[in-house]
């Protein structure tokens, strides 16, 4: 009699941990953001950036993952200038913009311990708070001045794991749609005729569950 004895070996990656087809992971981490199209520039808002992943590993070198998260965006900014009323003083401005997103991404992994990443993300604003500080009185008024209640943004980044369970990951954003167009730009951060676009740079650690 003939017995075959088949094997099935599971595979494992470069830390000969077990690969599986799906990773919940725990994200936590900062937005560093600015706006573009107001009258500031200069990566000065820094921000919460957390939630939860699932990551799906797919034949060969790629993957997709999809989030939930809790994001905090916005703007600050000040400049020196000169007033007939004050003399000298700091203009500032400051914008609170709290998002929930759903980002969809499609990640190439280059090598074992790195991936590179590109997506579109969803955000559904939250709530959002912009005040201002002058020579005169600055008038925003929510009625008016509005911010668009959802975003569509695309991104990019890269993943390195630096442990078993963890990975360090670096993102750029970029809004594809408007959070605010200029007609509704309070007029003294206004820059004609361009709309208002979410600018960011994230930074974050992932735990594999």
């Amino acid at each position: 009699m003939l017995v075959t004895v088949t094997g099935i070996c599971q595979e494992t990656d470069f830390l000969d941990q077990p690969v599986r087809v799906f990773e919940g992971r725990l994200v936590g981490g900062m937005n560093i953001s600015q706006v573009d199209g107001d009258t500031y520039a200069g990566y000065h808002k820094v921000g919460i950036n957390a939630g939860a992943m699932v990551f799906v590993n797919l034949p060969g070198k790629w993957a997709i993952s999809l989030e939930m998260l809790y994001a905090a965006k916005g703007a600050r900014g000040a400049h020196v200038s000169e007033s007939y009323y004050v003399g000298t003083y700091f203009d500032k401005y400051y914008l609170n913009l709290n998002y929930a997103e759903i980002p969809i991404a499609i990640h190439y992994k280059q090598f074992p311990f790195l991936d590179f990443e590109a997506g579109i993300s969803y955000g559904r604003l939250i709530s959002s708070k912009e005040w201002g500080v002058a020579d005169v009185p600055v008038v925003i008024d929510p009625v008016y001045n509005y911010f668009n209640s959802s975003e569509i943004a695309g991104l990019g980044g890269a993943n390195m794991r630096i442990g078993k369970k963890m990975y360090a990951n670096l993102r750029f954003q970029y809004s594809l749609t408007a959070i605010r167009p200029y007609p509704r730009i309070p007029q003294h951060y206004f820059v004609y005729p361009e709309n208002q676009v979410n600018n960011v740079v994230t930074l974050r650690l992932m735990y594999v569950l």
